[in-house]
């Protein structure tokens, strides 16, 4: 297992990762402390993302232990998140949305004398779902007998 302390930007190092059984050689590209993980860069996967724990810096080591999984809690980060989180001020709420709203009156009634025409309705058309069946193609049934008979 390597130490976050001694790796630096552009070292080769053994990984573990899930998509693969055995051990990957790739090259340090940048360093989570936060996360105590490298982001390393290979030929075959591209840019990944490795903990400490599944990176060594011998392929005998890598080999033989067994790749260690990361469980998250994400309730307890999104909870964590939320307390850090500042609170918006007032300032930036805008009247329109959070304000009472006015009285509109519609423009329809206060036209006065002029009457507004309603339209006539119309009967809704008829929707017919497409027949899951196969039809039957139409034969004159005398026709095709009296064809098997006579020949």
């Amino acid at each position: 297992m390597i130490n976050l302390e001694e790796v630096s930007v552009g070292d080769f190092i053994y990984a573990k990762l899930t998509i693969q059984e055995a051990p990957v050689f790739a090259e340090v590209s940048k360093i989570l402390e936060k996360e105590n993980a490298v982001e390393i860069r290979t030929d075959l996967w591209g840019t990944r993302v490795v903990i400490v724990q599944n990176a060594y810096w011998e392929e005998k080591l890598a080999k033989k232990s067994k790749r260690i999984k990361v469980l998250n809690n994400y309730k307890q980060w999104i909870k964590e998140m939320l307390d850090h989180e500042e609170a918006e001020t007032d300032s930036g709420i805008n009247s329109i949305h959070n304000g009472k709203p006015e009285k509109c009156e519609p423009e329809g009634e206060t036209s006065g004398t002029t009457s507004v025409s309603k339209s006539t309705k119309r009967k809704p058309k008829v929707v017919r779902k497409s027949s899951t069946k196969k039809r039957k193609t139409r034969r004159n049934r005398k026709t095709s007998r009296s064809k098997k008979t006579g020949s």
